[in-house]
């Protein structure tokens, strides 16, 4: 009868113990969840700066003559790039991804 008793007490310890270790993952996976959705905002805040710099140099040289020319030729082409680039890594337009 005594090995019963020791038996439920050990078990109501660890289950007060994983109690306790599944609280506190949950709090850090909610933190995590909190920091992603930041930096998940603060990259779509980037990527609609550089989309509306971007449309804006294109109003601007409406004639198409700074974007052809070599220098400022090159901040268009960079400006696209890095526009593309951040549409592709984070899935700006919500296009599907094709398995």
């Amino acid at each position: 009868m005594i090995l019963l008793y020791i038996f439920t007490i050990i078990f109501f310890v660890a289950f007060l113990l994983a109690l306790y270790v599944i609280k506190n993952l949950l709090s850090k996976y909610e933190e995590l969840e909190d920091e992603i959705e930041k930096a998940d905002d603060a990259f779509l805040v980037v990527y609609n700066d550089i989309r509306f710099a971007y449309n804006r140099m294109k109003k601007i040289d409406r004639l198409g003559s700074f974007e052809s020319d070599d220098e400022s030729g090159f901040i268009f082409t960079q400006i696209k790039n890095s526009m593309e680039l951040l549409n592709k890594r984070l899935n700006l337009d919500a296009k599907e991804e094709k398995e």
